[in-house]
């Protein structure tokens, strides 16, 4: 029992660090040359050559929903059929796809 409020300390930390991050990303200033070169290499396979969808869904459709943290979630930690980037991109990567989404 005595673990428990550990526990809960613990989960309440997790979950701000993924809103640190989020936010983090938010505050860049994304490079729309630098995001195709990053979109072409880990995105075009599911979410097609113009991100209007494929496999996964339209990312044009979600940016113009104003969707940014759910979806940066998505890019960071996976969900379903999408691969979690969150080890093997930078923020500035994530950024930098994201400005390059929000250019289309």
């Amino acid at each position: 029992m005595k673990f428990l409020p550990f526990f809960f300390l613990l989960a309440a930390c997790a979950g701000g660090a993924k809103d640190d991050r989020i936010t983090t990303i938010l505050a860049l200033t994304g490079d729309t040359t630098a995001g195709e070169t990053v979109y072409s290499t880990n995105c075009t396979g599911c979410h097609g050559a113009d991100a209007t969808g494929g496999s996964g869904p339209s990312l044009v459709a979600a940016f113009a929903e104003g969707e940014d943290e759910e979806m940066l979630d998505y890019i960071i930690n996976g969900d379903g059929d999408m691969p979690a980037f969150g080890e093997s991109l930078a923020d500035q990567d994530i950024a930098d796809v994201w400005a390059y989404v929000g250019s289309l």
